[in-house]
């Protein structure tokens, strides 16, 4: 995984590319970039996980 993380509503866009697009193009894409900044599916999933169950700590932190 490179040093940049991107935006989880960005990783939730590609994910979702990559389960419902019709164009091979945008699915495509969407593992590439997957593959680029996390290496698997899994991996940005736990991403996700981890950003969901971060912001809920904030939030009851609050």
């Amino acid at each position: 995984m490179s040093g940049y993380c991107p935006p989880p509503v960005l990783v939730q866009t590609w994910l979702m590319l990559i389960n419902l697009s019709s164009s091979d193009e945008a699915r495509d894409h969407a593992k590439r970039m997957i593959n680029r900044n996390f290496g698997s599916v899994d991996l940005a999933i736990t991403y996700l996980e981890q950003s969901q169950s971060d912001n809920m700590l904030v939030k009851v932190g609050m």
